[in-house]
């Protein structure tokens, strides 16, 4: 149980660099601040969180009741920028002149030291539009979202976390939850079949019809056992390196548009 306690932990600190800041302003505070309602807030309460943290039973009832991201989110309450800055300003008032002046430049050094670049890592990368989201889902879901009403699409694995942030009338056949349940008998046959290297174009069409979907959305370059056109769905566009095919059993109405 302490091996796992301490890995969270570790995956928390990560270099280690920032936190080591942050106990020291921790301890700078706890030497200097006289503030009861502040002393509450960047000492005491940060013990407390992290005596339940690190106790073995709250590891215990978090495996047992609930998932291991919310045990490892217990540390997220920690208030570690908000600690660091505040002291930061606390011993630089302190102060004047350009002594200050370099107090601020070599603290931001030493912040900057501390982290890394976002974008080295490869699951980050520069904003696209002020959405910041690949810019292919916005325009995936501005050609197939009907205004008023709920539609069903299967998207492939790569976009799945973006399509509720940008809009709620487009709902997936599976989501998170069917994500960690990869492999196990909760499993849903369509996210299988999606993330095979060759899916088979006839079981593909028909879960996709069975979970009654609007759409499907595959890579251009996705390899299929056969056509999904064979199968009753019809190619509707190609948008930004995205073959969109449409199920046409499905209802398309727009509640808001009238004919007259």
């Amino acid at each position: 149980m302490w091996k796992e306690i301490i890995g969270h932990f570790n995956s928390y600190v990560g270099g280690g660099l920032i936190f080591f800041y942050y106990l020291s302003a921790v301890i700078f505070l706890f030497i200097t601040e006289k503030r009861k309602e502040r002393r509450i807030l960047f000492i005491y309460m940060p013990l407390i969180v992290l005596f339940i943290f690190l106790n073995p039973l709250t590891a215990i009832l978090m495996k047992k009741f609930a998932d291991e991201d919310i045990y490892y989110r217990l540390l997220w309450i920690l208030p570690v920028t908000i600690t660091i800055g505040d002291t930061l300003t606390e011993v630089i008032i302190r102060f004047k002149g350009k002594l200050k002046v370099f107090l601020v430049a070599g603290s931001a050094i030493l912040l900057i030291l501390g982290g890394r670049l976002v974008y080295t890592d490869e699951r980050y990368s520069v904003a696209e539009n002020v959405y910041h989201m690949p810019q292919s889902v916005v325009d995936i879901c501005d050609e197939i979202v009907i205004p008023g009403r709920e539609i069903r699409v299967v998207f492939p694995t790569d976009l799945l976390v973006y399509i509720r942030q940008y809009t709620s009338l487009i709902v997936m056949p599976y989501g998170w939850d069917d994500i960690k349940t990869y492999g196990e008998s909760t499993h849903s046959d369509l996210r299988e079949i999606m993330d095979s290297e060759v899916p088979d174009a006839g079981r593909l069409a028909e879960e996709i019809k069975k979970k009654e979907c609007h759409y499907a959305v595959l890579e251009e370059g996705k390899v299929l056992d056969g056509k999904l056109t064979d199968h009753g769905l019809e190619e509707y566009a190609h948008i930004d390196g995205y073959v969109i095919y449409k199920n046409p059993g499905m209802d398309f109405t727009d509640p808001y548009r009238q004919d007259y």
